[in-house]
């Protein structure tokens, strides 16, 4: 006679100890250094500030461009002005979509695929004849990313804010800053150390 309490135990054991033997483990991604996050920023940026992007093909709403040094980024958005009374108000609404772009920024480089995209948005509030102006925006999404032989998931959630610097009101020079998560990292990061061209 077979013993059923016997049986019970047993079998969980085996159940356990071939789930504990599967080969379906999924290998840890990568995961950046703040540094590493910061350069990737950088290099993103990089392909966003290029003044004579190479255009591959061109839609009702956006563009697709060549990246710094191959694959190519798809770029949608839409602007907005308004005036109201003494403000002027500009928007802009803006995602961007890499595949296979390579870029490179703090001597890493990195090829950067939408995961899904990048999500930007920008608000320049300008009160009378720059008497003061203000510009918030916010930096949201997701690259997945390749650099040498690792890989990875870099999501981003930044938020701006900047300003004329109140020391110089004849400078044309802005300060401010861009905070929050950068690829598994809280970051404050200086405007001013953002790539501009």
């Amino acid at each position: 006679m077979i013993n059923s309490r016997a049986i019970l135990p047993a079998l969980v054991a085996i159940t356990i100890g071939a789930s504990a033997c599967s080969d379906n483990t999924v290998e840890p991604e990568d995961t950046l250094t703040e540094q590493e996050a910061t350069n990737l920023l950088d290099g993103y940026r990089a392909l966003l500030n290029q003044t004579d992007p190479t255009f591959i093909a061109q839609s009702a709403t956006g563009a697709i461009v060549e990246c710094p040094l191959g694959g190519q980024a798809e770029v949608t958005g839409v602007g907005l002005e308004e005036q109201m009374g003494d403000t002027s108000r500009i928007h802009l609404d803006v995602r961007i979509n890499p595949s296979s772009c390579r870029v490179s920024a703090g001597g890493e480089q990195y090829v950067l695929t939408g995961d899904p995209n990048v999500h930007e948005e920008l608000t320049v509030e300008i009160i009378g004849f720059f008497e003061s102006f203000e510009i918030t925006g916010t930096t949201v999404g997701g690259v997945s990313w390749e650099s040498g032989d690792r890989s990875g998931r870099c999501e981003i959630d930044l938020a701006l804010a900047a300003s004329p610097n109140p020391a110089d009101p004849n400078s044309v020079e802005v300060i401010g800053t861009l905070t929050g998560m950068l690829c598994g990292h809280q970051v404050s990061i200086d405007v001013r150390e953002l790539p501009i061209d």
